[in-house]
């Protein structure tokens, strides 16, 4: 794909060529980002983020305490 877009094909035309959409093409000219094609590392890799969002345990605490005051004595119960 890299090649065929590099040879000055259109996006478009490149990926009905070969069955993807153009977002895909796209994806793997950007990967190879002008390098030489035999440098250009293929392995997949995980697009899933490097770090994970977590609440803080302190966080947690105060919402938990907030959710048992509630539920005591909040006429919504468990709201």
């Amino acid at each position: 794909m890299v090649s065929a877009f590099r040879r000055r094909k259109s996006l478009r035309k490149v990926a009905v060529v070969f069955g993807v959409a153009p977002g895909t093409v796209r994806y793997w000219v950007q990967r190879a980002a002008g390098r030489r094609l035999d440098r250009v590392d293929w392995e997949d890799r995980s697009r899933a983020p490097r770090r994970t969002q977590r609440t803080s345990d302190a966080l947690e605490r105060k919402i938990l305490a907030i959710r048992r005051r509630l539920k005591q004595r909040s006429a919504l119960g468990e709201h």
